[in-house]
């Protein structure tokens, strides 16, 4: 049953990331139907990160207490309702509102994801398990383009939001149907106290890296659509039926990344098989420097979509490597921290995108999200590299 299980967290990421970038694929259309400008949509994409990162610490002492199943059926309900939600929107702070709401619900996803992955598989498969359901994350990102698109030129962008709403709620209803919680494990009699899970070693690594890298995600989940669209030329017509490859290739990285680092176990012991993805997909990370000088549309769409499947492979290890790190007790209360501090670094840099792109242009950004993973797998690897030679790591008991 856990591979059934594996089934229904990728259906639910899925949705979740269908529900998560509609906006993204619609934007351009929505900002002429309701009148705002580039610097009020980063408004927009501030409130569904603030609460999005302030959801993401208290999701994961919930599913800690009570469980993958119930508190997944719970936001997996909430964010549906949310996104139908912003179809009613009819001007720039009620769209605000719903996708704070939409914010405020989606990251329990991760943590009762990482929560089953954790009670149903073991480490070698763990970041199998990680790669199918971070793949269904990027799977949506990919059909939600066409699908947005096409309804919104069909009926209308509101229609977009009411059918993927009502999509989620099917899902919903699935997951409460299906999945179960390991029997010792229904309710948590207890909370691991937040001073023993902030005594855990590399937690401040791990919260600042994933702040710097993930802060890229972001530009790709909020403005990658958007930049193809206003530097190349776009319609949103070629839009919907050519740039869902970008998340397509983020599927590929997703669970590839999860393949090899469980083949490189063996070889190198847990976290050290995570970092022989990770390293050289930061290296490529690279090439987003490039991306701004490129003329033609499909050497830039090509590009952005490589790299997406590189950030894909790090994010699966990295998010696998908590619980490498850390006892089961805390490790959905320590990805909740991490979570927050994601959203962290995306809510921080929707302002300063916004911002650039709006005095400067998209090519500072470029340069600057070329770093970000470069100096992330340093930082990270030069303070765990005494850990991966000796192949344990010093955990500190609750």
């Amino acid at each position: 049953m856990r591979w059934v299980y594996a089934a229904l967290l990728l259906l639910a990421s899925m949705m979740n990331y269908i529900d998560r970038q509609t906006l993204s694929v619609l934007i351009v259309t929505i900002q002429r139907d309701l009148h705002f400008n580039d610097v009020q949509y980063g408004y927009v994409v501030q409130a569904f990160l603030l609460a999005y990162m302030v959801m993401y610490v208290v999701s994961g002492r919930l599913v800690d207490r009570y469980g993958a199943k119930r508190t997944q059926a719970f936001f997996l309900l909430a964010w549906s309702v949310a996104d139908a939600l912003t179809g009613f929107a009819t001007g720039f702070r009620s769209l605000a509102l719903s996708r704070a709401a939409l914010g405020a619900a989606e990251p329990g996803n991760y943590t009762a994801s990482l929560r089953a992955a954790g009670d149903w598989f073991s480490q070698k498969q763990r970041s199998i398990a990680v790669g199918i359901y971070s793949m269904g994350g990027t799977l949506g990102a990919a059909i939600a383009v066409p699908v947005s698109a096409g309804l919104a030129l069909r009926f209308g962008w509101r229609s977009a939001f009411f059918f993927t709403g009502a999509c989620g709620i099917v899902i919903a209803l699935l997951w409460i149907l299906i999945y179960q919680d390991p029997e010792e494990r229904r309710i948590s009699p207890e909370r691991v106290p937040w001073a023993s899970v902030l005594r855990q070693p590399y937690i401040l690594e791990m919260l600042f890296t994933r702040m710097m890298t993930d802060s890229v995600w972001y530009f790709f989940l909020f403005w990658s659509l958007k930049y193809m669209q206003e530097s190349h030329g776009l319609k949103l017509k070629v839009v919907g039926e050519t740039l869902w490859v970008l998340y397509v290739a983020a599927d590929i990285g997703s669970l590839l990344g999860g393949f090899l680092s469980a083949r490189a176990i063996g070889q190198f012991g847990a976290v050290g098989a995570r970092f022989a993805v990770m390293l050289p997909a930061a290296a490529c990370m690279l090439l987003l420097a490039v991306i701004p000088g490129l003329h033609s549309t499909t050497a830039a769409a090509g590009l952005l979509s490589f790299l997406a499947l590189c950030h894909m492979a790090w994010m699966t290890n990295a998010t696998t490597m908590t619980l490498d790190l850390y006892p089961r007790t805390m490790a959905t209360t320590i990805q909740g921290m991490i979570g927050a501090a994601s959203a962290a670094g995306g809510l921080l840099s929707a302002a300063l995108i916004s911002r650039s792109i709006s005095t400067f242009g998209y090519t500072p950004i470029f340069y600057g999200m070329a770093l970000m993973h470069p100096l992330a797998a340093i930082l990270l690897y030069t303070r765990l590299r005494p850990a991966i030679v000796r192949r344990s790591l010093p955990v500190r008991k609750a």
